[in-house]
């Protein structure tokens, strides 16, 4: 079975519920996955430049899509590009490294491409440039959008002042936010505004990476016991039952099967807001994309 799908504002469907991929980096650890993704009913992969997985990832995916009795159109394929000046500008960087990931994830067409972080990461979060380095990234996204390489287009780690900034420089809304989401980092204020834009808000680094303050909260613990599941799957229900996205990663199989288990447990409200009262506003990644102007 696979998982719930959300309408994006573009007309496109997305699971709910994928693969993370970072730290995915030999060809056996990327086929080893993607096989055990495939046959538990994952149908979404989420990777990025910045993981420098996107050719080991290609070649899996044409493998393990073939022994799953699978195709092209069965799988949706999302990756970030990152702001940079490599090739001399935003705008040819930028088209650079998605003409790249297509090559090496062997597809036509990507079904979502995210900028990865609202500023150059060699640059200061006050840069008076970052806009600007948004809005050409972004444009050139729209662009391949248009030539048919891009499906759907969104950003990850954006504030919702970013995401307004895009909107008057005179881009199309995006259709996601992937950001950082757990019960001690709740994003309330930036969730419901994408909620109320029609924008899906995507959840990195949900287990929170695993950090003992929040394995070993008595609420936490209740609820396992309660529902009888594991720390990683009340972590994984917890967005979900929000309708928020989730793209936890995981290299080992059986892991991977019981994070998918996630998607048929069903927390009840009551719990769900316990879980939101565990609020810190406390990161774990090292994205705050809060404090870039």
């Amino acid at each position: 079975m696979a998982s719930k799908t959300f309408k994006l504002v573009d007309g496109y469907q997305i699971p709910l519920f994928g693969l993370g991929t970072w730290q995915l980096e030999t060809d056996s650890d990327c086929i080893t996955a993607l096989d055990a993704a495939f046959k538990a009913g994952y149908r979404l992969f989420d990777t990025a430049k910045y993981y420098r997985n996107e050719k080991q990832l290609g070649d899996a995916l044409k493998k393990v899509l073939e022994k799953n009795d699978l195709s092209r159109e069965d799988v949706f394929i999302e990756t970030k590009a990152n702001i940079s000046t490599y090739d001399g500008d935003v705008k040819k960087t930028t088209k650079r490294m998605v003409e790249d990931s297509l090559a090496k994830l062997q597809t036509k067409y990507l079904d979502l491409v995210l900028i990865h972080y609202p500023k150059n990461w060699g640059v200061s979060d006050k840069r008076s440039e970052n806009r600007r380095d948004r809005s050409d990234a972004y444009g050139v996204l729209e662009e391949l959008q248009k030539a048919g390489k891009i499906r759907s287009i969104g950003v990850s780690n954006f504030e919702a002042s970013h995401i307004d900034q895009l909107v008057e420089d005179g881009h199309s809304k995006p259709t996601v936010n992937q950001c950082e989401f757990h019960p001690h980092l709740t994003r309330p204020d930036l969730v419901e505004y994408c909620r109320k834009e029609g924008i899906l808000f995507q959840a990195h680094t949900p287990l929170a990476f695993h950090t003992k303050s929040l394995m070993n909260d008595k609420v936490v613990n209740e609820l396992m016991q309660k529902y009888d599941a594991t720390f990683e799957q009340i972590m994984l229900a917890f967005p979900l039952k929000q309708s928020i996205g989730v793209v936890p990663k995981s290299s080992n199989p059986k892991r991977i099967e019981a994070n998918f288990q996630s998607t048929k447990l069903d927390i009840s409200d009551d719990d769900i807001e316990k879980l939101r009262g565990l609020n810190k506003d406390r990161h774990y990644s090292d994205c705050s994309g809060w404090e870039v102007s």
